[in-house]
Protein backbone atom coordinates (compact mmCIF):
# COMPACT_ATOMS: atom_id res chain seq x y z
CA UNK A 1 0.00 0.00 0.00
CA UNK A 2 1.19 3.59 -0.56
CA UNK A 3 2.14 6.31 1.84
CA UNK A 4 0.02 8.62 2.23
CA UNK A 5 1.21 12.21 2.59
CA UNK A 6 0.22 15.66 2.47
CA UNK A 7 2.44 18.97 1.48
CA UNK A 8 2.21 22.17 3.46
CA UNK A 9 4.73 24.86 1.15
CA UNK A 10 3.57 28.16 0.59
CA UNK A 11 6.41 28.76 -2.48
CA UNK A 12 4.13 27.49 -5.81
CA UNK A 13 6.76 26.84 -7.95
CA UNK A 14 8.37 24.72 -4.91
CA UNK A 15 4.88 22.98 -4.95
CA UNK A 16 4.58 22.02 -8.58
CA UNK A 17 8.07 20.60 -7.70
CA UNK A 18 6.96 18.39 -5.34
CA UNK A 19 4.18 17.39 -7.52
CA UNK A 20 6.28 16.20 -9.83
CA UNK A 21 8.37 14.53 -7.39
CA UNK A 22 5.55 12.48 -5.96
CA UNK A 23 4.70 11.52 -9.89
CA UNK A 24 7.43 10.02 -10.03
CA UNK A 25 7.70 8.30 -6.75
CA UNK A 26 4.61 5.57 -6.98
CA UNK A 27 4.60 4.90 -3.35
CA UNK A 28 3.44 7.56 -2.46
CA UNK A 29 0.08 9.39 -2.41
CA UNK A 30 -0.20 12.90 -2.05
CA UNK A 31 -3.33 13.86 -0.33
CA UNK A 32 -3.54 17.66 -0.80
CA UNK A 33 -0.97 20.37 -0.87
CA UNK A 34 -1.47 23.45 1.52
CA UNK A 35 -0.40 26.92 0.91
CA UNK A 36 0.28 27.34 4.72
CA UNK A 37 -0.06 26.11 8.32
CA UNK A 38 -3.86 27.52 8.39
CA UNK A 39 -4.80 25.96 5.28
CA UNK A 40 -3.31 22.52 6.02
CA UNK A 41 -5.25 22.22 9.33
CA UNK A 42 -8.19 23.37 7.35
CA UNK A 43 -7.82 20.80 4.96
CA UNK A 44 -7.03 18.27 7.42
CA UNK A 45 -9.95 18.82 9.36
CA UNK A 46 -12.19 18.00 5.87
CA UNK A 47 -10.68 14.90 5.44
CA UNK A 48 -12.07 11.11 6.54
CA UNK A 49 -8.29 9.41 5.56
CA UNK A 50 -5.43 11.50 7.61
CA UNK A 51 -1.87 11.30 5.91
CA UNK A 52 0.42 9.38 7.64
CA UNK A 53 3.32 12.44 7.20
CA UNK A 54 3.21 16.25 6.83
CA UNK A 55 6.63 17.41 4.54
CA UNK A 56 6.73 20.92 6.45
CA UNK A 57 7.63 23.99 5.21
CA UNK A 58 8.89 26.30 8.16
CA UNK A 59 8.93 29.83 6.96
CA UNK A 60 5.15 30.47 5.98
CA UNK A 61 2.72 33.12 5.97
CA UNK A 62 -0.80 33.22 8.39
CA UNK A 63 0.55 30.30 10.44
CA UNK A 64 4.09 29.20 10.24
CA UNK A 65 5.78 25.08 10.25
CA UNK A 66 6.87 25.21 13.50
CA UNK A 67 3.37 26.70 15.08
CA UNK A 68 1.36 24.24 12.40
CA UNK A 69 3.05 21.25 13.51
CA UNK A 70 2.82 22.26 17.59
CA UNK A 71 -1.13 22.10 17.02
CA UNK A 72 -0.64 18.98 14.22
CA UNK A 73 0.45 16.88 16.88
CA UNK A 74 -1.75 18.02 19.88
CA UNK A 75 -4.61 17.31 17.52
CA UNK A 76 -3.60 14.42 15.33
CA UNK A 77 -1.05 12.88 17.39
CA UNK A 78 -0.56 9.79 14.75
CA UNK A 79 0.58 12.23 12.18
CA UNK A 80 4.33 12.22 11.28
CA UNK A 81 5.73 15.66 10.85
CA UNK A 82 8.77 16.34 8.75
CA UNK A 83 10.41 19.77 8.22
CA UNK A 84 11.45 19.99 4.79
CA UNK A 85 12.93 23.34 5.23
CA UNK A 86 16.08 25.51 3.61
CA UNK A 87 16.63 26.64 7.61
CA UNK A 88 19.73 24.34 9.28
CA UNK A 89 20.33 26.68 12.28
CA UNK A 90 19.77 25.49 15.18
CA UNK A 91 16.85 27.31 16.73
CA UNK A 92 14.66 26.05 14.16
CA UNK A 93 15.57 22.91 14.33
CA UNK A 94 15.33 22.47 18.24
CA UNK A 95 11.88 24.47 17.85
CA UNK A 96 10.52 21.95 15.48
CA UNK A 97 11.66 19.42 17.55
CA UNK A 98 9.64 20.36 20.60
CA UNK A 99 7.09 21.43 18.35
CA UNK A 100 6.81 17.91 17.81
CA UNK A 101 8.53 17.08 14.43
CA UNK A 102 10.29 13.64 14.30
CA UNK A 103 12.56 14.35 11.38
CA UNK A 104 14.13 17.53 9.73
CA UNK A 105 15.35 17.40 5.96
CA UNK A 106 16.97 20.61 4.13
CA UNK A 107 15.11 21.17 0.59
CA UNK A 108 18.34 20.31 -1.50
CA UNK A 109 18.06 16.98 0.01
CA UNK A 110 17.69 14.22 -3.56
CA UNK A 111 14.27 12.84 -4.44
CA UNK A 112 15.59 9.59 -3.12
CA UNK A 113 16.79 11.09 0.16
CA UNK A 114 13.52 12.65 0.52
CA UNK A 115 11.68 9.33 -0.29
CA UNK A 116 13.97 7.05 2.23
CA UNK A 117 13.26 9.73 5.14
CA UNK A 118 9.00 9.63 4.26
CA UNK A 119 9.55 5.60 4.74
CA UNK A 120 12.22 6.03 8.03
CA UNK A 121 9.73 8.38 9.75
CA UNK A 122 6.96 5.85 9.00
CA UNK A 123 8.99 3.35 10.74
CA UNK A 124 9.28 4.99 13.85
CA UNK A 125 12.80 6.53 12.61
CA UNK A 126 14.00 10.09 12.90
CA UNK A 127 15.43 11.42 9.62
CA UNK A 128 17.33 14.24 9.88
CA UNK A 129 19.82 15.86 6.88
CA UNK A 130 23.61 14.91 7.49
CA UNK A 131 24.98 18.41 7.37
CA UNK A 132 22.68 19.34 10.42
CA UNK A 133 23.28 15.95 12.61
CA UNK A 134 26.33 17.21 14.28
CA UNK A 135 24.49 20.43 15.83
CA UNK A 136 22.16 17.51 17.14
CA UNK A 137 24.65 15.88 18.44
CA UNK A 138 26.56 18.67 19.95
CA UNK A 139 23.47 19.91 21.71
CA UNK A 140 22.90 15.92 23.12
CA UNK A 141 26.97 16.06 24.44
CA UNK A 142 25.12 19.34 26.44
CA UNK A 143 27.62 21.90 25.11
CA UNK A 144 30.08 20.63 26.97
CA UNK A 145 32.92 22.40 24.92
CA UNK A 146 36.11 20.86 24.60
CA UNK A 147 39.58 23.13 24.74
CA UNK A 148 39.42 24.00 21.27
CA UNK A 149 35.85 25.74 22.06
CA UNK A 150 36.92 27.27 24.88
CA UNK A 151 39.99 29.33 22.82
CA UNK A 152 37.27 30.56 20.08
CA UNK A 153 35.10 31.98 23.44
CA UNK A 154 36.96 35.29 24.59
CA UNK A 155 34.40 38.07 25.43
CA UNK A 156 35.67 41.38 25.98
CA UNK A 157 34.09 42.71 29.06
CA UNK A 158 31.55 44.82 27.13
CA UNK A 159 30.54 41.97 25.06
CA UNK A 160 29.48 40.25 28.36
CA UNK A 161 27.70 43.07 29.56
CA UNK A 162 25.58 43.02 26.41
CA UNK A 163 25.55 39.40 26.82
CA UNK A 164 23.42 39.56 30.07
CA UNK A 165 21.48 41.79 27.96
CA UNK A 166 20.63 39.46 26.04
CA UNK A 167 19.78 36.87 28.49
CA UNK A 168 17.63 39.08 29.89
CA UNK A 169 15.75 40.00 26.91
CA UNK A 170 16.96 43.73 27.09
CA UNK A 171 15.99 45.41 23.46
CA UNK A 172 19.01 47.23 21.33
CA UNK A 173 17.76 50.39 22.65
CA UNK A 174 17.55 49.44 26.46
CA UNK A 175 20.94 47.80 26.33
CA UNK A 176 22.29 51.47 24.77
CA UNK A 177 20.89 53.36 27.22
CA UNK A 178 21.82 51.45 30.29
CA UNK A 179 25.23 51.26 29.05
CA UNK A 180 25.56 55.05 27.91
CA UNK A 181 26.68 53.74 24.14
CA UNK A 182 24.97 54.01 20.98
CA UNK A 183 22.47 51.68 19.47
CA UNK A 184 24.69 51.08 16.20
CA UNK A 185 27.53 50.21 18.50
CA UNK A 186 25.54 47.96 20.30
CA UNK A 187 24.42 46.27 17.16
CA UNK A 188 28.62 45.86 16.58
CA UNK A 189 28.84 44.44 19.69
CA UNK A 190 26.25 41.87 19.16
CA UNK A 191 27.79 40.82 16.05
CA UNK A 192 30.56 40.29 17.24
CA UNK A 193 29.43 38.00 20.09
CA UNK A 194 27.33 36.06 17.44
CA UNK A 195 30.36 35.43 15.73
CA UNK A 196 32.22 34.08 18.88
CA UNK A 197 29.99 32.50 19.63
CA UNK A 198 28.92 30.84 16.03
CA UNK A 199 25.27 31.84 16.08
CA UNK A 200 22.88 33.22 14.36
CA UNK A 201 19.97 34.49 16.18
CA UNK A 202 18.93 35.89 20.02
CA UNK A 203 17.49 32.14 21.01
CA UNK A 204 21.35 30.34 19.97
CA UNK A 205 22.78 33.32 22.08
CA UNK A 206 20.84 32.11 25.20
CA UNK A 207 21.43 28.74 24.76
CA UNK A 208 24.91 28.80 24.06
CA UNK A 209 25.01 30.99 27.27
CA UNK A 210 23.48 27.78 29.80
CA UNK A 211 25.50 24.88 27.68
CA UNK A 212 28.57 26.77 27.96
CA UNK A 213 27.91 27.89 31.36
CA UNK A 214 29.56 32.25 30.07
CA UNK A 215 28.14 33.51 32.32
CA UNK A 216 29.38 30.82 35.42
CA UNK A 217 32.96 31.85 35.25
Amino acid sequence: MSIKIAIAEDNPLTRKQYTQQFDYLKEFEVLFMAKNGMDLLKKLDKLDELPEVILMDIEMPELGGIEATAIVKDKYPSIEVMMLTVYKDEENLFNAIKAGASGYLLKDSTTEEIAEAIKEIVAGGAPVSKSIARNILKFIRGGKPGKKDEQKINLTRRETDILKAIVNDDTEYAIAMNLGISEHTVRTHIKNIYKKLQVHSRGAVVRAVYEKKLLDR
